[in-house]
């Protein structure tokens, strides 16, 4: 627990002086993230198991480098990520077990749309 503690307080500190180079660098991670969730989101929404560039660049040592320069806990990040991943899995997972349409179409089947009985309409043939 003291850990966590930790490395909360090296990821927030309160009363900070305006660093532009900082600021410049968590831009940089919060662009990052935004493109990896949209990508995620889109292959999760059509069940894709692709592995894009971003999901690379969360495991690489320039994702540790940019959280360094932007003064923020790789771990803690990565975990963030993570659990946002988990929430639009959670989104898709009932849309994808929604039943699957049988093929059969209505004017294909002979229960609903069954051909007229000629001797029963309305209009009799004209003698």
């Amino acid at each position: 627990m003291a850990n966590s503690q930790h490395q909360v307080s090296k990821t927030i500190e309160l009363h900070e002086k305006r660093d532009p180079v900082r600021n410049l660098w968590r831009n940089v991670l919060i662009v990052a993230i935004e493109d990896l969730l949209k990508k995620k989101e889109i292959h999760i929404k059509y069940n894709n198991k692709k592995y894009s560039l971003e999901e690379m660049w969360l495991h690489h040592e320039d994702f540790n480098l940019v959280c360094e320069w932007a003064q923020f806990e790789p771990k803690i990040i990565r975990k963030r990520i993570y659990e946002a991943i988990q929430k639009i899995e959670r989104k898709y997972e009932n849309k994808r077990n929604m039943s699957e349409m049988s093929g059969k179409w209505f004017y294909q089947s002979e229960e609903i749309n069954r051909r007229p009985n000629r001797g029963s309409t309305t209009m009799y043939s004209v003698r």
